[in-house]
């Protein structure tokens, strides 16, 4: 699976995340931001296009249809974050912690998750398409009732996370790790997973193996 990356430009104007505090319509594009922060502040329907942002935090920060396109991010904290509705496409995430975010009704295509922190988010209701999940945490992570096309996991932690009602057919789990999983034999039909992790789906279920 090949993401379409995000087309930032290599010229970018210098601007920072209060910007979007005082516009009607709140739109950052063609946009530098490091070091800035919007900690708890609500701001409906920002526009974030062909941006770069680097240390930058949304922690507590309610942005509901947050719309995003050719964005990197970098060291940046979403932690505890309400993004409901928000819809990305070719971004990535580096090294970005987003505990507790709330992800609900989500669309994601061609996006990446690189080192993150995802322990406790939400992503209930999510349609994804072309996205990656590489190395990050993803501890009590909840994916309830997801779309999941062309998605890897990969060397991820998901220890009991939670598939409910989600179909993972054709969805890469093999070089992740977990304890626990909450998914349903009928979810985990078409799965891609490890030798190891069809031993310990067997195990979940019930089944008593033993070699001759």
């Amino acid at each position: 699976m090949k993401l379409n990356q995000p087309k930032v430009s290599e010229q970018l104007t210098l601007a920072t995340l209060q910007e979007l505090l005082n516009q009607e319509d709140p739109i950052l594009q063609n946009c530098k931001i490091v070091d800035s922060r919007i900690d708890g502040e609500t701001v409906e329907r920002v526009h974030l296009t062909n941006t770069f942002i680097k240390n930058s935090s949304f922690q507590h920060a309610s942005l509901p249809g947050l719309f995003i396109t050719d964005v990197r991010f970098e060291n940046c904290d979403f932690s505890n974050s309400d993004l409901t509705g928000v819809s990305i496409h070719r971004a990535s995430f580096h090294n970005c912690k987003m505990l507790g975010v709330n992800f609900t009704d989500a669309r994601f295509t061609d996006v990446l998750f690189d080192q993150c922190i995802g322990n406790l988010s939400a992503f209930v209701h999510n349609k994804w398409e072309r996205l990656q999940f590489h190395g990050c945490q993803l501890k009590d992570a909840d994916f309830y009732d997801c779309k999941m096309k062309q998605t890897r996991f990969v060397e991820c932690t998901l220890d009991q996370a939670s598939f409910d009602e989600t179909p993972l057919k054709n969805v890469e789990i093999k070089t992740s790790e977990f304890d626990s999983l909450t998914v349903s034999i009928k979810d985990l039909d078409g799965c891609i997973v490890s030798t190891r992790q069809a031993i310990q789906f067997a195990s979940m279920i019930g089944l008593d193996i033993r070699d001759e």
